[in-house]
């Protein structure tokens, strides 16, 4: 597929999967996890339709079995988000997966928990009442890791000489 093409294609399905916030996110992070491949036509879980495509989630579980352990459990928490049956151990999950795909697990739970679109009450110092979106706990677009950030314990390296 050309650039235009996916584009396209992905546009169709973030316009599929609208309206839920859990079949949103995943829908996101099969668009932006691994380069997108697992968004492609062509997946077994990607089915055509005559205004496009859309995504079967809960047959994902029991066709990965031939892909690398970070892309099934990837996939696994991803097909997790959908309102389906599928359940993940999000324990073993996670501690398998990259810092990259880890930050879009993030801002996908973040997403299917709707805190995008949570309110908050403030109150005036003259006592009256306004509500305020403060925004997604996590962002689809923030940093995978801050440069504000510092190195933790056991972090360092110290060269041999």
């Amino acid at each position: 597929m050309t650039s235009t093409e996916t584009s396209q294609h992905h546009a169709q399905l973030r316009a599929w999967a609208k309206g839920n916030y859990g079949l949103e996110a995943a829908t996101e992070l099969l668009i932006r996890g691994f380069n997108g491949r697992f968004a492609d036509p062509g997946n077994p879980w990607i089915h055509p339709t005559t205004s496009g495509h859309w995504i079967d989630f809960d047959t994902i579980p029991a066709q990965i079995g031939a892909l690398s352990g970070g892309e099934q459990r990837f996939l696994q928490i991803t097909s997790a988000l959908n309102d389906g049956d599928t359940t993940v151990n999000l324990g073993r999950a996670l501690a398998g997966l990259d810092r990259h795909h880890v930050h879009l697990i993030l801002a996908g739970i973040a997403h299917a928990a709707g805190t995008h679109e949570h309110q908050q009450i403030r109150f005036r110092p003259d006592r009256t009442v306004t509500f305020a979106r403060p925004g997604a706990i996590y962002r689809w677009d923030q940093p995978a890791s801050s440069p504000a950030e510092t190195p933790g314990r056991g972090t360092a390296v110290k060269a041999i000489s």
